[in-house]
């Protein structure tokens, strides 16, 4: 059936987001459970690969935190196999990380997986709890594919024959090394990090080195290791001279399945008022919740201890290359509802709500953070624009004009067109939404006959979301909602007029605007539907761009079928994508299609087989939105359900009489 002869009994609004019965929230989200009422079937599922990338798991952007490989110097220490309970063919765990001297502040600095830009961790973290339960804060290390050489025990990888078992992919909040001198304490000096973890075994020893740096101002690095059945998963206390290693991170939970057997702890204290002379490197080692020894000194950077227990240690402070001291300024990894990695068209889905005058529209989908552009163009009466003028509103720096003499299908004639996108402020560096509205008149962008003037409104919205690594930034603008308060007002000289409210109806009263007659949401947290090289996916997705606008603001005549086209281009609005709303013969990007192979203004849809356009009032109605059993029926089941769930069906926040009163006229149309 039509939807347009669909009504919904709601409470009385005039505004998407009002106190009404039970509507769509504008969060670039469809949620079947709670909005599958409403939205109605699929107005349209897209069949064309996208040609503009695909917004697939595990993608960021920048994350260059220098170059851990490449460091060579570091923190070498031989530790006889008998002391962990080792033969040597053993595969065993291994976590550590750099810490304050005291054991109360861990850096970011560990062995195992952090997301890139994390900071510092602080006191004894719970690494099986979020956010650290989705990666690993530990190694393994097969000891039988460990180097076999006996290492020089020098401080450097050179020659030495150890394998790498470890990489720091994330910046060091502990200081970056920038001395370049073996004792690491000279102009520039100060700094730990971990870079890489490389073992071999040799004689009945294990040799490990941490490449990077440790500070000389108490700073501990500590090694846990997992060399048998048992152990602790939760760091409580010890015994001995090293009881504050343990204690001081007391509370701390390792990774599920690793339980930590001994712990090797080394740290370097300068013992005098000169930094650069008795730096005195001491290490400990014992079975946690055992006497964790103090094994002895070595004589500074630079040489050789022979510690206790025929344990070595050297250390050379010499690294200024490894990861970087700053944070990488990488952007989140997808998936994530800020940030996408490509754009995409999967599906759509539409609910007429014409009691509160308000037209959604849900398209499921993502739009990749470099300004890529998702036109929207709606056919909601007589008359319009089929061929694309030159004389609309200066908008978009005057690319809606760009556009001109773009030819739409036989049969559409678009009277209001929007643009939403995101990208990165090349000021700020913030993540920003946007969206561009203006009227198309037949005739053009309306003029004064009097005093031949503008009078119609180029129209915009939005604002930062995220800063540039995803932090959620004060205020964000995650609904682009049109609240002003832009409205320049014309007094016979400007040539060109902007608001941040609604273009039609400010035209008509600009002295007195209505806020929120748009609103948008983008989510682009799929990383599902359409791929480079299928579409199968396309209708399964239920995240995107979401808009809401009032029928009035979009100029509808209250009988005709409202028709969309559209599509996505890049940031210069000049090269279309295959995503395009309808249907496309090829796979193929539309790409430019002038004379001069530059842009899109001699673009002439009638020359494209299919109609590129979707019929938005041509699918099923909704379900009842007052069906909450979901059964297809309004019934006493579910005036159950409403008291029992006391649900706040009217969206005040808080069950009440009101939730009542709009769930039974909600009700009171449906089967």
């Amino acid at each position: 059936m039509k939807l347009s002869n669909v009504i919904t009994a709601t409470t009385a609004l005039t505004m998407c987001a009002g106190l009404a019965a039970a509507q769509p929230t504008v969060d670039g989200i469809y949620d079947p459970g709670t909005e599958g009422s409403f939205y109605g079937d699929h107005a349209w599922i897209n069949a064309v690969p996208t040609g503009f990338g695909d917004n697939g798991p595990g993608l960021f952007q920048g994350g260059d935190f220098g170059n851990p490989g490449d460091v060579t110097t570091g923190i070498e220490v031989r530790i006889p196999l008998a002391s962990l309970g080792l033969s040597g063919t053993e595969t065993i765990r291994l976590a550590g990380w750099v810490n304050s001297g005291d054991r109360t502040f861990m850096s970011n600095q560990i062995i195992g997986d952090l997301p890139i830009d994390t900071t510092n961790i602080g006191n004894a973290p719970d690494f099986t709890a979020a956010p650290y339960d989705t990666t690993t804060q530990h190694i393994e290390i097969d000891l039988s594919t460990a180097g076999t050489m006996a290492p020089a025990m020098d401080g450097t990888l050179s020659g030495d024959g150890y394998v790498n078992f470890f990489l720091q992919g994330n910046y060091t909040g502990f200081g970056d090394e920038q001395d370049g001198t073996i004792d690491g304490v000279g102009a520039g000096g100060g700094g730990s990090e971990i870079d890489g973890v490389y073992a071999s075994v040799n004689g009945g020893f294990l040799y490990l080195m941490i490449t990077g740096n440790i500070e000389n101002n108490g700073n501990g690095l500590d090694l846990f290791f997992d060399t048998a059945a048992g152990g602790s998963t939760v760091l409580s206390s010890s015994s001995g001279d090293g009881d504050f290693i343990v204690s001081g991170q007391s509370g701390l939970d390792f990774d599920s399945g690793f339980d930590a057997d001994y712990v090797f702890s080394v740290a370097v204290t300068d013992t005098d008022s000169d930094p650069e002379t008795d730096n005195v490197p001491t290490a400990y080692m014992g079975p946690i919740g055992g006497p964790i020894d103090n094994l002895g000194d070595a004589p500074s950077y630079g040489a050789l201890g022979n510690l206790s227990g025929s344990v070595q240690l050297y250390i050379d402070n010499s690294n200024v290359e490894g990861v970087i001291g700053t944070q990488s300024q990488s952007t989140p990894v997808s998936p994530d509802a800020n940030w996408a990695y490509g754009s995409e068209l999967n599906n759509v889905r539409v609910y007429m709500d014409e009691m509160n005058n308000r037209l959604y529209v849900f398209i499921a989908g993502n739009l990749e953070n470099n300004y890529n552009k998702l036109n929207l163009f709606f056919d909601a009466a007589p008359g319009g624009q089929n061929v694309l003028r030159d004389d609309n509103v200066d908008i978009s720096f005057n690319n809606l004009n760009a556009m001109s003499n773009i030819t739409f299908d036989t049969g559409f004639e678009p009277d209001y067109w929007m643009d939403i996108n995101n990208g990165v402020d090349g000021g700020s560096g913030d993540l920003i939404n946007f969206t561009d509205a203006a009227t198309l008149r037949t005739d053009g962008a309306l003029i004064d006959p009097t005093f031949l003037v503008l009078l119609d409104y180029g129209a915009y919205f939005g604002g930062s979301v995220t800063d540039s690594t995803g932090n959620p930034v004060a205020m964000p603008i995650d609904v682009m909602d049109f609240s002003g308060p832009q409205v320049d007002i014309q007094d016979g000289t400007l040539p060109a007029l902007y608001t941040q409210y609604g273009p039609r109806l400010t035209q008509i009263n600009p002295n007195s605007p209505t806020a929120g007659l748009i609103q948008v949401s983008i989510n682009n947290s799929n990383v599902a539907g359409v791929t480079d090289s299928s579409a199968a996916g396309a209708a399964d997705v239920n995240t995107g761009i979401e808009v809401c606008i009032d029928l009035d603001e979009l100029g509808w005549d209250g009988s005709q079928d409202i028709l969309m086209g559209g599509w996505i281009s890049n940031s210069g609005f000049d090269f279309l994508s295959n995503q395009v709303f309808g249907t496309l013969p090829t796979n193929d990007n539309v790409g430019p299609r002038d004379s001069d192979n530059d842009g899109t203004n001699d673009l002439d849809f009638t020359m494209i087989d299919g109609d590129q356009f979707i019929n938005l009032m041509d699918i099923a109605a909704p379900t009842c939105p007052a069906d909450l059993t979901g059964d297809g029926a309004f019934d006493f089941f579910d005036i159950s359900a409403l008291l029992q769930g006391q649900v706040d069906f009217n969206g005040d926040t808080g069950f009440d009489f009101f939730d009542i009163s709009a769930f039974l006229q909600a009700g009171a149309t449906c089967p």
